[in-house]
């Protein structure tokens, strides 16, 4: 059985790869940090509570489970954009492969498996009955472009976005349903947000503003083409709610110039939004569940 299959590289390139993964990882701790940094400079000005940042979401969170749930989430997706997703049962076969399977919260593709036939989906419950988390499956999405979207809604007007960015993901291997995630060295990220015009990102965002009224968010898309996003023509496989990563900040298109830009103007935002959470959705302890849920996620 495959779990997330990886490439066997000749032995003259793996230094080379190992120095870009080193490379990759210090940007990614380095970008982080100046998160952190700028998030917290902008709490003192606003006068808000940092830590209240884990509440953005807090009305989608599942007490009972202590997640945010992948269900719950499929559960606010109109159906023209829902991909058929259920809990495993060994007994309930899918009747296309490949899929996915999945723990049912987890972040940054930690415990994706994919599944390539009836013979993997049945010896995979070998593996999943001995994991504390759930695992659900979800049928491939068909759409040959993946696009990664962040958004963070206005503070002042909580109908419109305050942040809309737009990410081009490619993955280098040939692989028709590949897994990609920031640690996968394979997936590399391209700024396409200035391909939209402004009335384009508006149609986007009247998208995406029915699925939920996420505070901030990161929604990932598969269409066939930029195009078929503005018609409506593309299926929705993942909401992230909790600490979603805005991938434009680690897009090769995109200088570090700009990057610390977009950092501040990012957390200023957020801070601004965290301010304006009202007191009833600031009591739950999210960020110590979620890391009991992380832990379950990965054993």
């Amino acid at each position: 059985m495959k779990k997330n299959s990886a490439h066997i590289y000749p032995q003259t390139i793996l230094s080379k790869i190992d120095y870009s993964i080193k490379t990759d990882t210090f940007k990614k701790i380095e970008i982080r940090i100046m998160l952190v940094f700028w998030y917290l400079y902008f709490c003192v000005r606003e006068r808000t509570v940092p830590w209240h940042f884990f509440q953005l979401n807090s009305k989608d969170f599942n007490d009972v489970k202590g997640i945010f749930s992948k269900l719950e989430m499929d559960a606010h997706i109109p159906d023209q954009w829902r991909l058929k997703q259920y809990y495993y049962n060994k007994k309930n076969v899918p009747d296309v492969f490949p899929v996915f399977l999945k723990p049912e919260w987890g972040q940054n593709s930690n415990g994706i498996i994919r599944v390539h036939n009836a013979a993997e989906y049945s010896d995979v419950g070998r593996y999943i009955r001995d994991t504390a988390m759930p695992y659900i499956v979800q049928y491939a999405a068909t759409g040959r472009e993946e696009f990664e979207v962040y958004y963070l809604r206005s503070p002042e007007k909580s109908q419109e976005y305050g942040v809309l960015s737009i990410t081009r993901v490619k993955n280098r291997s040939a692989m028709r349903h590949p897994i990609n995630s920031i640690y996968n060295p394979e997936t590399a990220y391209q700024d396409v947000t200035s391909t939209f015009s402004e009335q384009e990102k508006q149609d986007l965002w009247n998208y995406l503003n029915v699925i939920g009224d996420f505070r901030m968010a990161r929604v990932c898309i598969k269409a066939d083409s930029k195009e078929a996003v503005l018609r409506g023509m593309f299926q929705i496989v993942e909401i992230n709610l909790f600490l979603p990563m805005p991938l434009i900040l680690l897009a090769t298109n995109v200088d570090e110039k700009k990057k610390h830009c977009l950092i501040r103007e990012i957390m200023k935002i957020v801070a601004k939004l965290v301010k304006i959470i009202p007191h009833n959705e600031t009591g739950k302890l999210i960020f110590l569940r979620k890391m009991q849920a992380h832990y379950k996620s990965v054993r």
